[in-house]
């Protein structure tokens, strides 16, 4: 998926022009770490990850890193859901967003958690939106 597809979709969810404008880009979600997944039967999944922008600036041998967000993908209606080795520490290679063909009559979002270490999955929705809370995370 090319980045201006990205934006768009992003732009189309609620919430998704506030984290579009703190990032600067499609965050790419790089490292970023799960901090925890609620899934619900009925009502509302989350899921939230303490996100950033990686810079190529270096200190002290470790690149320089801005922009630190906890970002909460708000989840309604999954239709599917594949989730692999959820552990101590959940760090993901990525995040991609995209809308997929369900059957011939819907569309849903889907959420790919690339792997790194840790939780790695899809998750595909009927409705999403997301929240973007500059800041690092409290621990």
């Amino acid at each position: 998926m090319d980045e201006d597809e990205s934006v768009s979709i992003y732009k189309a969810i609620p919430g998704g022009e506030e984290l579009l404008g703190w990032f600067g880009k499609v965050p790419s979600f790089h490292d970023a770490e799960v901090l925890d997944l609620h899934l619900k039967r009925e009502g509302r999944s989350t899921l939230r990850l303490h996100a950033w922008n990686m810079t190529s600036k270096v200190r002290n041998g470790y690149f320089v890193l801005e922009k630190h967000a906890v970002v909460e993908f708000l989840i309604d209606r999954i239709i599917t859901l594949k989730l692999d080795q959820f552990n101590h520490q959940n760090v993901i290679d990525g995040l991609s967003l995209s809308r997929v063909e369900v059957d011939e009559n819907r569309q849903a979002f889907e959420l790919l958690l690339e792997p790194s270490f840790g939780l790695s999955g899809t998750i595909r929705a009927e409705g999403l939106s997301v929240t973007c809370s500059p800041g690092k995370p409290d621990k």
